[in-house]
C-alpha cells in the first residue's frame, strides 16, 4: 500500500513550539484521514528546528465507498393503493439514479417512510489529500504568527519549502506562494542545500546523509548518551530538567557534544546560580558530584564534531565571564539583609490598578491568615508563615534575580538563610512559586504550601477583579496557568480548604473599578479551570465532572473525591436507578424553593415509609460527609430507590389542598438536596 510524506520546511522554530506543532500536524492529518475514510496502518511524526514532517504508512489508495440510508417521502405519499411509486417517489428515485426495486420501507416514530441505500464511490487518495492539506496547515495552533510574503499566509515562522509525496508521485499542493515538490533541505551549514526525495520511504535516511536527524527520539537518545558518557568518565550526575532537554532536542538537527570545564573557584556559588548560568548561556547541562556542583558542563554544537576544540574554548570563555558576573551580583546582594529590601517593593509596580509588589505582599499576608486554621497551623507556625509572606517577594529587588528571573523565590530562600531567618521561613520562600505548572513539583513543607496557595490565589483574584479575565487564546497575565497550578496543588496535596470562603474573606483587600469583576467571577473561573483539571489530569469522565460541578463548592478536593466515588459505582445498576429518581425529583420540584416540611401532614403510608427511609439515609449521609467518605454517602442513598418509586406510584403530589401540596413538594425538595450533596445524578451516562 502507498506511503505518504508531508514535510513543512521553515525558518528555525522556537525549540518548545516545534513538538507541539508537529503533534498537531499528525493528529489533524490522522483525524482528517479517518473522517475521509482513508485507512492507514501507521504514522510517524518527525520534527527538527527547521521542519515538521508526517510519514503515513499503508495508506489506502482510495476512499472506502460511502453507504448512506436516505429518507424519502412518507410511504402513504410515495406509494399508491397498489404499491406502485407515485410521482413523489419517482422524483426521489430519479434524484439518486435508483429504481423502484431499490426502495425500502421503514417506520420512524409513528410514520412509515421510503428509504434508499445510496452508495457514493470513494475518490482517489491523491485527490482527497490535495484538498485536505492546505486546510490542515491553516489550522495549526501558533502562539503568534507572522507574514513573510504577499500571499497572506501566516505561521509561527516563515515556511520555505513543502514536500508532498504519495509513493514516488508529487502531489503539487499549493500553500501561499509555495508549490509542494520532492525537494527537501539538509543541515543549514553542514549538508546539501537541496535534496531530492524519490519516495517517502527514504526520507529519514536521506536526511541522515545530509546531517539531519529527523527523529526527535533519536536526537534525545544521542543527547542523553553523551551525558551518560560524562557521568561515567567524571563520576558525576547530570542535572536534567524537562525544559532543558526539550530545548536541546528542539534546537539541534545534528547534536554533537562539547565537554567544557570551569574553574573550581566558582563552586562557592549556590548550586541554583551555577545551573542558571549554564542553562542561560548555552543551554548547557550541569553536573553534580555527591550532591554538590561539579566544575564540568556539557554543551552541544549543531553539526560536525568540535575536532579542534574551538567551540569548547568559546563555551568555556562565555561560562567563566557569566560566572564572574554572578559572583559579583551574589556578593553585592549579600551586603543587605533580605528584610531591608522589603520596603523597596513599594517602588516595584506589580500592576497599575493593583498597586506595587508591596501591595501584593500585604494581600498575600491577609490570605495566609485565612489559611492558618484550614491547614491546621498553630500560633507559632502562623507567625512563621506571616514572616515568610512578608519576605517572599523581597528577592525581586536583588541584582541576581533581575539578571536571572527564573531564580525568583530560590534566591529569596538562600538570602533568607544568609540573613539569619528561621529555616522554615527560608524553605517556604523557596517553595512558594511551586508548582509553576500543573505537572511541576509540589512544595514539600506546609508553610511553603500555604504561601504558594496564597500567592497564586492573589494572582488570579487580582487579575480578574480588575477585569483581566482570560478569553480564548488571550491570557496576558498567565491567569489560566496560575489557576491550574493552584488547583493542582490543592488536589495533589489533598488539601481540605474552602477556597470560596477564603475568596469571600479576601475580597475586601482588592480595589473596585468600573470595568472590573467581582468575587463571583473569580469563583466561576476557578470552577471552570477545575473542570479542565479533573478531566485532563485526573481522567474523570465528562458526565461525572458535570455531575459533581452542578453544585458549586469551595472544597475542590471534595469535588474530586465525589467524582471518584461516582466513578467507583458507575457500573452499579442501583446508581442508574438513582439517576432516574433524581431527574424525577428535580423535574417536579424545579419551581419550588423550600425544604422545610411537616411530617404531621403526611397522609399516606408511602409518605411515611419514604420519610423513615429518608431519616435513615440522611443520618448516614451526614456522618459519611463529615468523615469525607463520599462513596459511603453515595451508598447510603441507594436504598431510597424502591420507596421513592412506590411514593410516586401511590402519592399524587399536586393535590388541590395547598398545605398538603406545598408540604409534599418541600419534602421532595429536601430529598433532592440530599442527593445534591454528591451531585446532579441526572447527567450521568449510566
Amino acid at each position: 500500500m502507498p506511503e505518504f510524506l508531508l514535510e513543512v520546511g521553515t525558518e528555525e522554530l522556537p525549540a518548545l513550539d516545534a513538538p507541539v506543532l508537529a503533534r498537531a500536524l499528525g493528529d489533524r492529518l490522522a483525524q482528517a484521514l479517518r473522517e475521509e475514510r482513508l485507512g492507514f496502518s501507521g504514522m510517524e511524526i518527525h520534527w527538527t528546528p527547521r521542519r515538521l514532517a508526517v510519514l503515513v504508512r499503508g495508506l489506502a489508495e482510495r476512499q472506502a465507498d460511502l453507504v448512506e440510508e436516505v429518507r424519502g417521502p412518507a410511504a402513504a405519499v410515495g406509494l399508491d393503493s397498489t404499491g406502485n411509486p407515485t410521482q413523489a417517489a419517482l422524483g426521489f428515485l430519479k434524484k439518486y439514479g435508483a429504481t423502484p426495486q431499490d426502495l425500502k420501507r421503514k417506520v420512524v416514530g409513528e410514520k412509515e417512510y421510503l428509504f434508499l441505500e445510496v452508495r457514493t464511490p470513494g475518490r482517489p487518495a491523491q485527490e482527497v489529500l490535495q484538498e485536505l492539506i492546505p486546510d490542515i496547515l491553516r489550522s495549526l495552533p501558533c502562539r503568534k504568527t507572522m507574514r513573510w510574503d504577499s500571499s497572506g499566509v501566516a505561521f509561527l515562522r516563515p515556511i520555505r519549502w513543502l514536500v508532498c509525496l504519495l509513493d514516488n508521485e508529487i502531489l503539487p499542493i499549493r500553500y501561499g506562494s509555495l508549490t509542494a515538490g520532492r525537494i527537501t533541505r539538509g543541515h543549514r551549514f553542514f549538508g546539501p542545500r537541496e535534496l531530492a526525495l524519490d519516495s517517502p520511504a527514504e526520507y529519514v535516511e536521506k536526511l541522515r546523509e545530509a546531517r539531519v536527524i529527523a527523529d526527535p527520539r533519536e536526537r534525545e537518545r544521542m543527547i542523553r548518551d553523551a551525558a551518560k558518557g560524562v557521568e561515567g568518565e567524571y563520576g558525576v550526575r547530570a542535572l536534567w530538567t524537562e525544559e532543558l532537554l526539550g530545548i536541546l532536542v528542539g534546537s539541534l538537527e545534528w547534536p554533537s557534544p562539547v565537554l567544557g570545564e570551569f574553574p573550581g573557584e566558582f563552586l562557592d556559588l549556590p548550586a541554583p546560580v551555577i545551573a542558571a548560568v549554564l542553562h542561560e548561556e548555552g543551554k548547557f547541562v550541569p553536573f553534580a558530584r555527591d550532591g554538590e556542583p561539579a566544575p564540568v558542563f556539557l554543551g552541544f554544537r549543531d553539526g560536525k564534531e568540535d575536532e579542534k576544540g574551538y567551540v569548547r574554548q568559546g563555551y568555556e570563555r562565555v561560562v567563566r565571564a557569566r560566572l564572574r558576573d554572578a559572583r559579583f551580583f551574589f556578593e553585592n546582594d549579600r551586603k543587605r539583609p533580605l528584610a531591608e529590601r522589603v520596603l523597596d517593593l513599594r517602588e516595584v509596580v506589580y500592576e497599575a490598578r493593583l498597586g506595587s509588589v508591596w501591595d501584593k505582599v500585604q494581600r498575600i499576608r491577609e490570605i495566609c491568615k485565612r489559611l492558618v486554621d484550614p491547614l491546621g497551623l498553630d500560633g507559632e507556625q502562623g507567625a512563621l508563615l506571616d514572616r515568610a509572606a512578608f519576605l517572599c517577594k523581597a528577592d525581586l529587588t536583588t541584582e541576581m534575580v533581575r539578571e536571572f528571573p527564573e531564580l525568583a523565590g530560590v534566591m529569596g530562600g538562600i538570602y533568607a538563610r544568609l540573613s539569619g531567618e528561621p529555616e522554615e521561613v527560608a524553605v517556604a520562600i523557596e517553595e512558594h512559586l511551586l508548582p509553576r505548572t500543573r505537572a511541576d513539583e509540589l512544595p514539600e513543607s506546609t508553610l511553603g504550601t500555604a504561601l504558594s496557595l496564597a500567592d497564586k490565589l492573589d494572582t488570579v483574584m487580582g487579575a480578574i477583579i480588575v477585569g483581566e479575565v482570560p478569553t480564548g487564546s488571550r491570557d496576558p497575565y498567565g491567569i489560566r496557568r496560575a489557576a491550574n497550578a493552584l488547583i493542582s496543588l490543592i488536589l495533589r496535596k489533598r488539601l481540605v480548604v474552602d477556597l470560596f470562603g477564603v475568596i469571600d474573606a479576601a475580597a475586601e483587600f482588592y480595589p473596585r473599578i468600573p470595568e472590573g469583576k467581582d468575587k463571583h467571577t473569580v469563583k466561576g473561573f476557578l470552577v471552570d479551570r477545575l473542570r479542565h483539571v479533573l478531566r485532563d489530569d485526573f481522567g474523570v469522565p465528562h458526565d461525572i465532572v458535570e455531575a459533581v460541578l452542578a453544585v458549586p463548592r469551595g472544597d475542590f478536593l471534595g469535588v474530586l473525591e465525589r467524582a471518584q466515588a461516582l466513578a467507583s459505582l458507575k457500573r452499579d445498576a442501583a446508581l442508574a436507578e438513582l439517576a432516574q429518581i433524581f431527574e424525577r425529583l428535580r423535574n417536579i420540584t424545579k419551581d419550588h424553593g423550600f425544604t422545610t416540611f411537616d411530617p404531621e401532614l403526611f397522609q399516606k403510608e408511602e409518605e411515611q415509609e419514604l420519610w423513615r427511609e429518608y431519616l435513615k439515609a440522611e443520618g448516614k449521609v451526614r456522618r459519611a460527609l463529615t468523615e469525607r467518605d463520599f462513596a459511603g454517602a453515595l451508598k447510603a442513598l441507594l436504598p431510597l430507590g424502591r420507596p421513592v418509586h412506590r411514593y410516586f406510584e401511590k402519592v399524587f403530589v399536586m393535590v388541590e389542598d395547598e398545605r398538603v401540596r406545598e408540604n409534599r413538594l418541600s419534602f421532595l425538595k429536601a430529598l433532592l438536596s440530599l442527593f445534591l450533596e454528591i451531585g446532579d445524578l441526572s447527567v450521568l451516562s449510566v
